[in-house]
């Protein structure tokens, strides 16, 4: 094979391999991967948060300079991120934080259409499920609450459906000091009128950069206390 041949199909393959697709709640989402590696030094397990979700989680994590191969430093935690399946939630929270010490902590969300205005009772049943893996494990598990979708994607049933769950997640973290914390999601990302706000919107109910932006401060805060400092 002549030599520039040989050069072009190299750096063909090179390009291919600097992209990943992650699949999300809302499709598939094409992104550049990094040199792997974390950004800030060595992951320290005992500091090592496990961020379990799909692709709001994704981009959060991208927010964050994740490499997709490794934990990103961010505040003096590692953040590392592991997809759920969307089609078998619990089960695969249960495979991703399989094997991960007592004591870790873990992180557990769903995305803005695993809500529907109908289906509270599942997602409930759900949370349950994740929280006896917790349990059995011996993890700290941080819970996110109800993702707002757009105004022009709603309608009062999922308002109704984002309160009832929201309430619920709040009683689990009081009935589970010490092993379960609700992160609001819901109380910085929705406006006055219960959607997400139109300025955190990419166009399709899922979170700008300035959207992650805004959760980062309350986020890094719940770690502080759930990490006990």
């Amino acid at each position: 094979m002549p030599r520039k041949l040989i050069a072009v199909t190299l750096a063909l393959v090179l390009a291919l391999g600097l992209f990943t697709v992650v699949a999300g709640c809302g499709g598939t989402v094409e992104q550049e991967k990094t040199p792997a590696g974390p950004a800030g030094g060595a992951p320290d397990p005992a500091k090592t948060v496990t961020m379990n979700g799909r692709s709001v989680m994704s981009g959060w994590m991208d927010h964050w300079g994740y490499t997709w191969e490794g934990p990103v430093e961010r505040n003096g935690y590692f953040l590392d991120y592991r997809e759920l399946n969307g089609d078998d939630m619990a089960p695969s929270f249960a495979a991703n934080v399989e094997g991960l010490a007592p004591g870790s902590v873990v992180f557990f969300k769903f995305c803005f259409v695993d809500f529907d205005g109908s289906n509270l009772e599942r997602r409930e049943q759900e949370v349950e499920e994740v929280i006896r893996t917790a349990k059995d494990g011996g993890l700290k598990l941080i819970i996110g609450n109800a993702l707002p979708v757009r105004k022009a994607d709603g309608s009062p049933e999922l308002l109704r459906e984002y309160k009832g769950f929201n309430a619920f997640l709040l009683e689990k973290a009081r009935d589970n000091p010490g092993v379960v914390w609700a992160y609001d999601f819901y109380g910085v990302l929705a406006g006055p009128d219960g959607w997400l706000k139109p300025g955190y919107d990419t166009g399709d109910s899922h979170p700008t950069g300035d959207a992650y932006s805004a959760l980062d401060p309350s986020f890094f805060e719940l770690l502080g206390g759930v990490f006990g400092r």
